[in-house]
């Protein structure tokens, strides 16, 4: 009677495109600005598990710089969890997508990064 299908692989396939062209509007903004983009790479992301690597998504790093001020944006997103406990810890498919988006700064004349909200950027 009820048709029981539920739209998976499509909902998450739109999360991480949502994730991505929310980061490209950030990064839009950022460039009227006036900002210089001097770093935008996209790289796997791993992470150690039981003395191995193991993939678990990827990792976007954007950095610029905005009036004399060195920005970072870190997007991850994972598509692979840690399930169980004890030694029955195992890694899994993530129903859904976890998207992490982090944005620090510093200024040219600091070493140290410091956590910034996004919406107080703008």
């Amino acid at each position: 009677m009820f048709n029981d299908h539920r739209p998976g692989s499509e909902l998450d396939d739109t999360a991480t495109s949502a994730a991505n062209d929310r980061l490209e509007e950030i990064l839009r903004r950022v460039k009227a600005a006036g900002a210089e983009i001097n770093v935008d790479d996209k790289t796997p992301l791993f992470i150690d598990f039981n003395m191995e690597e193991v993939q678990i998504g990827d990792r976007r790093v954007v950095e610029f710089n905005l009036n004399k001020t060195d920005f970072q944006i870190t997007q991850d997103i994972k598509h692979m969890r840690v399930a169980g406990q004890g030694n029955h810890r195992h890694f899994e498919k993530s129903p859904r997508p976890m998207i992490e988006l982090k944005l620090r700064k510093k200024p040219e004349s600091s070493d140290q990064w410091l956590s910034v909200d996004i919406e107080d950027m703008f």
